[in-house]
Protein backbone atom coordinates (compact mmCIF):
# COMPACT_ATOMS: atom_id res chain seq x y z
CA UNK A 1 0.00 0.00 0.00
CA UNK A 2 1.55 3.26 -0.96
CA UNK A 3 1.55 6.34 1.40
CA UNK A 4 0.16 9.55 -0.67
CA UNK A 5 1.59 12.79 -0.01
CA UNK A 6 -2.28 13.37 0.88
CA UNK A 7 -2.62 10.91 3.88
CA UNK A 8 1.09 12.09 5.76
CA UNK A 9 -1.05 15.43 5.90
CA UNK A 10 -3.88 14.37 7.00
CA UNK A 11 -1.72 12.15 9.78
CA UNK A 12 0.11 15.47 10.72
CA UNK A 13 -3.04 17.35 11.12
CA UNK A 14 -4.38 14.91 13.37
CA UNK A 15 -1.08 14.78 15.72
CA UNK A 16 -1.46 18.85 15.76
CA UNK A 17 -5.24 18.65 16.68
CA UNK A 18 -4.69 16.60 19.04
CA UNK A 19 -1.48 18.54 20.99
CA UNK A 20 -4.00 21.62 20.23
CA UNK A 21 -7.10 19.73 21.04
CA UNK A 22 -6.85 20.75 25.12
CA UNK A 23 -6.09 24.39 24.35
CA UNK A 24 -9.13 24.96 21.82
CA UNK A 25 -12.76 26.13 23.03
CA UNK A 26 -15.94 26.93 21.39
CA UNK A 27 -17.46 29.93 20.88
CA UNK A 28 -19.16 29.11 24.61
CA UNK A 29 -16.18 28.76 26.73
CA UNK A 30 -16.36 24.65 26.60
CA UNK A 31 -14.06 22.71 25.56
CA UNK A 32 -14.70 20.66 22.03
CA UNK A 33 -16.36 17.25 23.02
CA UNK A 34 -13.43 15.57 20.76
CA UNK A 35 -10.31 17.03 22.73
CA UNK A 36 -11.99 16.78 26.46
CA UNK A 37 -9.99 13.42 27.82
CA UNK A 38 -7.08 15.22 25.92
CA UNK A 39 -7.64 18.16 28.07
CA UNK A 40 -7.90 16.23 31.41
CA UNK A 41 -4.52 14.18 30.82
CA UNK A 42 -3.08 17.74 30.15
CA UNK A 43 -4.07 19.07 33.15
CA UNK A 44 -3.04 16.15 35.27
CA UNK A 45 0.06 16.25 33.49
CA UNK A 46 0.89 20.10 34.57
CA UNK A 47 -0.30 19.04 38.14
CA UNK A 48 2.40 16.26 38.31
CA UNK A 49 4.82 18.64 37.34
CA UNK A 50 4.23 21.05 39.38
CA UNK A 51 4.00 18.22 42.45
CA UNK A 52 7.52 17.73 41.27
CA UNK A 53 9.12 20.72 42.33
CA UNK A 54 7.56 20.26 45.88
CA UNK A 55 9.77 17.52 45.90
CA UNK A 56 12.91 19.55 45.24
CA UNK A 57 12.06 22.16 47.90
CA UNK A 58 11.33 19.43 50.42
CA UNK A 59 14.98 18.23 50.37
CA UNK A 60 16.47 21.65 50.13
CA UNK A 61 14.54 21.91 53.45
CA UNK A 62 15.95 18.74 54.73
CA UNK A 63 19.35 19.49 54.04
CA UNK A 64 19.20 23.03 55.54
CA UNK A 65 18.01 20.87 58.73
CA UNK A 66 20.84 18.77 58.68
CA UNK A 67 23.24 21.84 58.14
CA UNK A 68 22.29 23.88 61.09
CA UNK A 69 23.33 23.33 65.05
CA UNK A 70 20.37 24.28 66.71
CA UNK A 71 18.45 21.35 67.23
CA UNK A 72 14.68 23.53 67.77
CA UNK A 73 15.73 25.24 64.07
CA UNK A 74 16.41 21.70 63.09
CA UNK A 75 13.13 19.95 64.45
CA UNK A 76 11.42 23.31 62.91
CA UNK A 77 13.00 22.68 58.87
CA UNK A 78 12.07 18.99 59.59
CA UNK A 79 8.64 19.54 60.33
CA UNK A 80 8.16 22.08 57.06
CA UNK A 81 10.22 19.56 54.58
CA UNK A 82 7.67 16.70 55.94
CA UNK A 83 4.54 19.29 55.18
CA UNK A 84 5.81 20.13 52.13
CA UNK A 85 6.30 16.53 50.47
CA UNK A 86 2.77 15.48 51.34
CA UNK A 87 1.08 17.31 48.71
CA UNK A 88 3.29 15.78 45.77
CA UNK A 89 2.02 11.84 47.30
CA UNK A 90 -2.10 13.23 47.48
CA UNK A 91 -1.39 14.51 43.54
CA UNK A 92 -0.12 11.22 42.07
CA UNK A 93 -2.92 9.16 40.43
CA UNK A 94 -3.62 7.00 42.80
CA UNK A 95 -2.90 8.49 46.62
CA UNK A 96 0.13 7.46 48.02
CA UNK A 97 -1.13 6.85 51.51
CA UNK A 98 1.91 4.82 53.41
CA UNK A 99 4.25 7.77 53.09
CA UNK A 100 1.93 10.42 54.16
CA UNK A 101 1.55 8.39 56.84
CA UNK A 102 4.71 8.26 57.84
CA UNK A 103 5.23 11.90 57.36
CA UNK A 104 2.48 12.53 59.93
CA UNK A 105 3.81 10.17 62.39
CA UNK A 106 7.68 11.81 62.27
CA UNK A 107 5.64 15.50 61.84
CA UNK A 108 4.02 14.78 65.37
CA UNK A 109 7.05 13.57 67.39
CA UNK A 110 9.03 16.73 66.26
CA UNK A 111 6.41 18.72 67.35
CA UNK A 112 5.85 16.63 70.72
CA UNK A 113 9.78 17.66 71.20
CA UNK A 114 9.45 21.07 69.82
CA UNK A 115 7.80 22.01 72.80
CA UNK A 116 9.60 20.23 75.27
CA UNK A 117 12.82 22.18 74.08
CA UNK A 118 10.11 25.58 73.75
CA UNK A 119 9.22 24.16 78.14
CA UNK A 120 12.97 23.47 78.66
CA UNK A 121 14.16 26.93 77.21
CA UNK A 122 11.62 29.16 79.30
CA UNK A 123 13.41 32.02 81.62
CA UNK A 124 14.34 30.42 85.12
CA UNK A 125 13.37 32.29 88.27
CA UNK A 126 14.98 31.53 91.56
CA UNK A 127 14.04 32.77 95.25
CA UNK A 128 16.18 34.88 97.06
CA UNK A 129 17.92 31.94 99.02
CA UNK A 130 18.25 29.68 95.71
CA UNK A 131 20.05 32.59 94.21
CA UNK A 132 22.40 33.49 96.59
CA UNK A 133 23.17 29.61 96.64
CA UNK A 134 23.68 29.87 93.27
CA UNK A 135 26.12 33.16 93.00
CA UNK A 136 28.20 31.07 96.14
CA UNK A 137 28.63 27.28 94.84
CA UNK A 138 26.78 26.63 91.61
CA UNK A 139 27.42 29.56 89.19
CA UNK A 140 29.36 27.04 86.60
CA UNK A 141 25.85 25.01 86.05
CA UNK A 142 22.82 26.12 83.48
CA UNK A 143 20.25 27.72 85.90
CA UNK A 144 17.99 24.82 85.27
CA UNK A 145 19.80 22.12 85.95
CA UNK A 146 20.90 23.80 89.59
CA UNK A 147 16.79 24.63 90.08
CA UNK A 148 16.84 20.32 89.35
CA UNK A 149 19.36 19.58 92.06
CA UNK A 150 17.70 21.65 94.23
CA UNK A 151 14.39 19.95 94.19
CA UNK A 152 16.84 16.80 95.57
CA UNK A 153 17.64 18.37 98.66
CA UNK A 154 15.80 20.52 101.23
CA UNK A 155 16.45 23.98 103.16
CA UNK A 156 17.28 23.54 107.02
CA UNK A 157 17.62 26.68 109.46
CA UNK A 158 20.63 25.95 112.36
CA UNK A 159 20.69 28.00 115.80
CA UNK A 160 23.96 28.28 117.55
CA UNK A 161 25.53 24.94 118.93
CA UNK A 162 23.82 22.80 116.44
CA UNK A 163 26.32 19.99 114.74
CA UNK A 164 26.21 19.45 111.32
CA UNK A 165 29.19 17.16 111.68
CA UNK A 166 29.44 14.57 114.43
CA UNK A 167 32.88 13.06 115.09
CA UNK A 168 33.27 9.31 114.70
CA UNK A 169 29.64 9.31 113.27
CA UNK A 170 29.38 8.70 109.29
CA UNK A 171 28.02 10.77 107.24
CA UNK A 172 24.30 10.76 105.10
CA UNK A 173 24.19 14.12 103.82
CA UNK A 174 25.64 17.09 102.33
CA UNK A 175 25.55 20.85 103.16
CA UNK A 176 26.12 24.14 101.62
CA UNK A 177 25.14 27.17 104.02
CA UNK A 178 24.43 30.29 102.57
CA UNK A 179 24.84 31.93 105.85
CA UNK A 180 26.36 31.63 109.07
CA UNK A 181 29.98 29.77 110.02
CA UNK A 182 30.42 26.64 110.99
CA UNK A 183 32.95 26.26 113.47
CA UNK A 184 35.36 22.89 113.13
CA UNK A 185 37.11 20.61 116.05
CA UNK A 186 38.86 17.75 116.43
CA UNK A 187 39.35 15.90 119.72
CA UNK A 188 37.70 19.26 121.22
CA UNK A 189 40.74 21.58 119.32
CA UNK A 190 39.93 24.17 116.89
CA UNK A 191 40.81 23.18 113.32
CA UNK A 192 39.41 25.62 110.91
CA UNK A 193 35.87 27.53 110.29
CA UNK A 194 33.60 26.77 106.97
CA UNK A 195 32.19 29.40 105.65
CA UNK A 196 29.11 30.58 103.27
CA UNK A 197 29.30 28.31 100.35
CA UNK A 198 31.66 25.79 101.48
CA UNK A 199 30.48 22.01 100.44
CA UNK A 200 30.42 20.15 104.42
CA UNK A 201 31.12 16.47 104.01
CA UNK A 202 31.89 16.35 100.64
CA UNK A 203 35.09 13.37 101.01
CA UNK A 204 33.09 12.03 103.60
CA UNK A 205 29.59 11.60 102.39
CA UNK A 206 31.08 10.09 99.02
CA UNK A 207 33.34 7.33 100.70
CA UNK A 208 30.78 6.38 103.44
CA UNK A 209 33.94 6.84 105.86
CA UNK A 210 33.21 8.32 109.32
CA UNK A 211 33.89 12.33 110.32
CA UNK A 212 37.12 12.66 112.01
CA UNK A 213 35.92 16.01 112.79
CA UNK A 214 33.18 17.63 114.11
CA UNK A 215 31.06 20.51 112.72
CA UNK A 216 29.08 23.21 114.81
CA UNK A 217 27.38 26.02 113.68
CA UNK A 218 28.43 29.22 115.89
CA UNK A 219 25.16 31.27 115.31
CA UNK A 220 22.10 31.14 113.53
CA UNK A 221 22.38 29.07 109.92
CA UNK A 222 19.98 28.83 107.26
CA UNK A 223 21.69 26.20 104.61
CA UNK A 224 21.00 23.21 101.76
CA UNK A 225 20.90 19.21 102.79
CA UNK A 226 21.11 16.70 99.99
CA UNK A 227 20.82 13.33 101.59
CA UNK A 228 23.85 11.42 100.18
CA UNK A 229 21.47 8.39 98.58
CA UNK A 230 19.02 10.59 96.78
CA UNK A 231 21.46 12.27 95.68
CA UNK A 232 23.31 9.59 93.86
CA UNK A 233 20.46 8.52 92.36
CA UNK A 234 19.59 11.83 90.87
CA UNK A 235 23.38 11.98 89.28
CA UNK A 236 22.87 8.44 87.58
CA UNK A 237 19.98 9.49 86.19
CA UNK A 238 21.57 13.02 84.90
CA UNK A 239 25.19 11.80 83.86
CA UNK A 240 25.10 14.85 82.10
CA UNK A 241 25.78 16.64 85.21
CA UNK A 242 28.33 14.17 86.92
CA UNK A 243 31.00 16.09 85.42
CA UNK A 244 30.29 19.76 86.52
CA UNK A 245 29.64 18.87 89.83
CA UNK A 246 32.98 16.70 90.41
CA UNK A 247 34.04 19.90 89.48
CA UNK A 248 32.42 21.21 92.11
CA UNK A 249 34.00 19.30 94.66
CA UNK A 250 37.04 19.53 93.14
CA UNK A 251 37.73 23.11 93.60
CA UNK A 252 35.71 22.63 96.87
CA UNK A 253 38.24 20.76 97.84
CA UNK A 254 41.33 22.86 96.71
CA UNK A 255 40.07 25.94 98.28
CA UNK A 256 39.65 23.94 101.69
CA UNK A 257 43.48 23.11 101.14
CA UNK A 258 44.59 26.20 100.54
CA UNK A 259 42.92 27.81 103.30
CA UNK A 260 44.52 25.16 105.63
CA UNK A 261 47.92 26.03 104.31
CA UNK A 262 47.64 30.21 104.47
CA UNK A 263 48.37 31.02 107.80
Amino acid sequence: MKVTGAMIVAISGSHADGAEGCRRLDRSGNTRHHASGKTASCAEGRDEHSADYLVHFSNLLLLVSYSVRDMLWLRWFAVAAALTNMPYFLLQPTVLWPPILWALVFTAINLYQITRIYLERRPVVLSADEQRLYDLAFRSLRPRDFLSLTLVGEWKNATAGEKILAEGVPVSRLCIPISGSAEVRKGGRPVGTLEPGQIVGTTLALTGSRSPVEATFTGSARYMSWPVESLRTFIDKRPDLRVALQGLVSRDLAGKVERLLVP
